[in-house]
């Protein structure tokens, strides 16, 4: 039986208790609620299906011109190339208002719509033998699609401008001569900061995709992670100069303050988003420029780096659990899971030459394993009951 037909035993023994529904109410009201999860699970299904859908159509499409580039003359490209892209822009705008019960129909055109745009950029560029900066040719994709959010009423052109603007302040800070050239950036905060600042901007279009906050927090949850678990063990991933891509981090740190729930996860409540983000660019912010073995605030703040990344993950699970939230308390306890191995590893793994020293490890590495599952079960336990 799974959890939430559980909760819905326990209200339903309640409510018959109290005379609130008869066996019949209670007969339809199961059938009902039985469509709630086959509709969930499909939706995922359909989501993940659409999306490599269009993806393969668009790489398939962009290979036949390139198999067959000399074959094809420069105006039947361009012919084509214009042909297709109105008719994807009229496919999504159709299918939208035939099938209203099936809007994934045009969100798959309306993405391929939008990747369509960058597949035109490259060949114009490719035909006329342009060439300019990388990060050029993403901002012009970026300003050609971005109308297509006020005229298509889509969730999918939404994250194709994620898709542009993340593209092009990553290359921005690669560029020697942009403004926002970043000569050193092995710390996490161009890889925070970038996908933070692109979602909060794109949280103003008039139709959002909300999707992309949750998968930016799981980004930046992840990535945090294995930042501060690779610098707690080894003290890599420390050196920094960001120079013009300061302004970068500081646009995305002010919005994570500011207004988390537009780039962060709503399972995590705004206190919860503000702290998390502090603490995970806290010990780079105390390093400096690189770590230095030597200096004592460097030394202390590997220290901190594994408490920050114990408390990161017990704070995303308490958050989880009063959002209801299955997903990012696994997340939040595979967090602790990981910190735990990694510590153990990091402190003893000199020590584990022999084989007793190898099973006794395997043993206390279940019975961490036993321990934590059964506090995960616990903590969704509370949750049902709650």
């Amino acid at each position: 039986m799974s959890r939430e037909q559980k909760i819905l035993d326990r209200h339903f023994q309640h409510w018959r208790k109290k005379g609130l529904i008869t066996t019949e109410d209670e007969a339809r009201l199961r059938e009902a609620s039985a469509e709630v999860p086959r509709g969930r699970a499909s939706k995922v299904v359909r989501a993940a299906l659409g999306a490599l859908g269009g993806g393969l159509i668009l790489s398939g499409l962009i290979l036949i011109v390139a198999e067959n580039w000399g074959a094809i003359p420069r105006l039947a490209k361009l012919g084509a190339w214009a042909a297709l892209q109105c008719a994807f822009l009229y496919l999504a705008h159709a299918l939208g208002e035939r099938f209203r019960d099936r809007p994934y129909l045009a969100e798959i055109f309306a993405f391929v719509a939008g990747g369509w745009v960058l597949a035109g950029t490259a060949l114009v560029s490719q035909i006329y033998h342009l060439d300019s900066r990388p990060a050029n040719g993403v901002w012009l994709w970026l300003a050609l699609v971005l109308p297509a959010a006020w005229v298509l009423a889509r969730r999918a052109t939404a994250a194709v401008v994620f898709m542009a603007l993340t593209a092009a302040l990553a290359l921005e800070t690669g560029t020697r001569e942009s403004w926002f050239f970043a000569e050193y950036a092995e710390g996490p905060w161009l890889f925070l900061a970038i996908p933070i600042l692109a979602a909060a901007l794109i949280s103003w279009l008039p139709h959002p995709a909300n999707s992309i906050r949750e998968w930016v927090g799981a980004w930046v949850f992840v990535v945090g992670n294995l930042f501060l678990l690779v610098f707690g063990a080894t003290q890599e991933l420390d050196r920094t100069s960001l120079g013009g891509a300061w302004l970068i981090v500081a646009a995305a740190v002010f919005l994570a303050l500011a207004v988390p729930k537009r780039a962060l996860p709503s399972a995590w409540d705004s206190l919860t988003s503000r702290i998390l983000v502090v603490l995970t660019l806290l010990p780079w912010a105390l390093l400096g420029s690189a770590y230095d073995q030597g200096n004592a605030v460097d030394t202390l703040t590997v220290g901190l780096t594994w408490v920050i990344q114990l408390a990161l993950a017990v704070m995303v699970i308490r958050s989880a659990v009063r959002s209801g939230s299955t997903t990012w308390v696994n997340l939040g306890y595979l967090a602790l899971l990981a910190g735990i191995l990694t510590r153990y590893f990091d402190f003893f793994g000199e020590f584990l030459a022999g084989g007793t020293a190898l099973a006794a490890t395997g043993v206390l590495l279940l019975f961490i394993l036993y321990v934590l599952e059964k506090a995960r079960r616990r903590t969704l336990a509370r949750e049902e009951s709650a």
